[in-house]
């Protein structure tokens, strides 16, 4: 759970997906072209804004102040990214569901599963108003894991990830990293040799620093 504020506090939430459109043809009437169409849906209450898993996902999640525009007339946000759904493993509803509703909800619930303090339905079940308001993302993420063999002597980890990212999306004019400084490009030149061009101070130092390295073993300081 985080907060959101998108250029102030005054932000909404949209979703954004493909719709595909069937047009004829101008250049030859007898026959359809289907063409992707980006489609806006604004979600104005907490219902219409909670997602369940299992179900289609829309593909943009978009957080945005409806009041404040980048020099291109695009409205200010961020977009939640998905890396990982932890899809839920247990029915809806049911006594046990409740300590862990959406297979999330709160760390406050663990002591309690049977009548939990904190319960993710009861929370959205007012249904309120999202629209222009100061805005807190509940994002859920994990994975499944089936144990296997080769979880003996330990679990092995690589390739299981959990998480998601917050994104610019048309929050900055343009690519904020154009700014950052000792900026170096490589282009292939010609006859296959990179070109280098640097934007570094005139005496370009060392990627490392000079002081010889030491280690006591502990932390540094200690």
């Amino acid at each position: 759970m985080f907060l959101l504020c998108a250029s102030g506090r005054e932000n909404s939430f949209e979703t954004l997906d493909l719709k595909y459109v069937n047009f004829t043809n101008p250049w030859s009437p007898e026959h359809f072209i289907v063409q992707s169409k980006l489609e806006r849906t604004e979600r104005k209450t907490e219902r219409a804004a909670a997602f369940s898993f299992g179900k289609k996902f829309p593909r943009y999640l978009h957080f945005y102040n409806p009041n404040k525009a980048n020099k291109w007339g695009s409205q200010r946000g961020y977009r939640i990214q998905f890396n990982s759904h932890g899809h839920s493993v247990l029915p809806r509803g049911c006594r046990e569901e409740k300590g862990i509703s959406w297979s999330s909800s709160s760390i406050f619930t663990q002591g309690d599963p049977w009548d939990p303090a904190v319960s993710f339905e009861d929370y959205i079940r007012n249904n309120e108003d999202i629209v222009n308001q100061d805005l807190v993302a509940w994002v859920t993420v994990g994975f499944l894991h089936v144990p296997h063999s080769e979880d003996i002597p330990n679990t092995a980890t690589p390739g299981n990830a959990v998480g998601f990212f917050l994104r610019p999306f048309n929050f900055f004019d343009e690519d904020p990293s154009v700014a950052s400084r000792s900026t170096v490009i490589v282009r292939p030149g010609p006859g296959g040799r990179p070109q280098i061009q640097r934007w570094t101070p005139e005496v370009v130092g060392h990627c490392v620093t000079d002081k010889p390295f030491s280690y006591n073993g502990s932390y540094a300081g200690v």
